[in-house]
């Protein structure tokens, strides 16, 4: 109660300070001229994905405005200088299909009629050197609450180069189910058949990580919680840098509650979690600067009621909008869940 308490007074105080001030924003002039809106995310994947949009005015925005694609967008993609073959999904939605090592250099450039050209560059980093994962059992107390939470923890060893200032996200992927064939049916007393054989396949996906036990990824404090600010990321990726690791070898503690299932599992249970690993994606400035901005707002309840400063979301794009970033991943080994 306590808590709630420090919270709606806090509301109340930004309420009456925000009455005594004003936002200065521009709804004409450039404002209202629609710009190319280009994301594309290369890594070293065989494909790489382009969605290309227009911007729309503030002065022309709606609750029941819904963002389409532009499909007869001209894309030049580029690796290392050299052009790529581009070929359209529909929607506003573009792939190549090249086969990229890090190191290499990406460039983008989009054009569409009525739009100025817009685009941008990245670099597709290095893996980092992963260890194998292990996991326990840890029982963390949840002082809203009073009480003990169990979490598997999982745990895995990366170095970080030294000669660099680096950015990374970290997830856990769990495995349900195995990659197997059965038999379903009956045999007669006459040798007779009757049935078929059914194939079962193994489904993974991405369990919420939950990051107090892991001071890089700053859990919030009481004082944090009481302002209204949480600790959770876009996507579940668990976004670090190496500010305090810098060239060392580190171990991370990334907890996942054993309860919680995926909706999209379609009936099966965590209990049915036959194996996991440990993803560490080494991300470019830029891609974990634009992971950052949206941490903000998502975690910051004042922010989304308009009650304090929104973070703008970070743009590499020239003569537009969106984000050209590139990242790499490093996995452990699928490790068996014992029961």
């Amino acid at each position: 109660m306590k808590k709630i308490h420090i919270y709606n007074i806090l509301l109340l105080l930004a309420v009456v300070m925000l009455a005594s001030c004003e936002d200065n924003i521009r709804l004409d002039g450039s404002g209202n001229t629609p710009e190319l809106v280009v994301y594309c995310f290369p890594s070293t994947a065989d494909t790489t994905f382009i969605n290309v949009s227009r911007s729309l005015p503030v002065s022309k925005y709606t609750v029941k405005y819904h963002p389409t694609g532009i499909n007869d967008a001209t894309i030049t993609y580029t690796v290392n200088g050299q052009p790529q073959n581009v070929c359209s999904r529909g929607d506003g939605s573009y792939y190549i299909v090249a086969r990229q090592q890090p190191g290499d250099k990406i460039a983008v450039e989009v054009s569409a009629d009525g739009l100025a050209d817009a685009g941008g560059e990245t670099t597709i980093p290095d893996t980092v050197a992963l260890g194998p994962a292990s996991y326990r059992t840890v029982s963390i107390g949840e002082e809203d609450w009073n009480y003990m939470e169990s979490y598997y923890q999982f745990i895995a060893d990366f170095t970080d180069p030294a000669a660099s200032s680096d950015y990374y996200a970290a997830r856990v992927r769990m495995k349900i189910g195995k990659d197997t064939t059965e038999f379903s049916g009956i045999v007669m007393d006459d040798g007779t058949v009757y049935g078929d054989s059914i194939h079962f396949h193994s489904y993974t996906y991405y369990p919420k990580v939950y990051s107090q036990s892991e001071p890089l990824m700053n859990p919030v404090s009481n004082i944090d919680d009481s302002f209204g600010f949480s600790s959770d990321f876009y996507q579940d990726l668990c976004i670090f840098n190496d500010a305090s690791i810098n060239g060392q070898t580190y171990r991370l503690h990334l907890n996942v509650l054993p309860g919680e299932t995926d909706p999209e599992t379609y009936g099966y249970t965590y209990s049915d979690v036959k194996a996991y690993r440990v993803d560490v994606l080494h991300l470019t400035p830029e891609l974990y600067r634009f992971l950052q901005s949206i941490n903000a707002v998502e975690n910051s309840d004042l922010a989304q009621h308009g009650l304090a400063q929104i973070q703008p979301t970070l743009s590499n794009v020239h003569g537009g909008f969106g984000l050209i970033a590139g990242w790499n991943v490093s996995r452990s080994d699928f490790v068996s869940l014992n029961k």
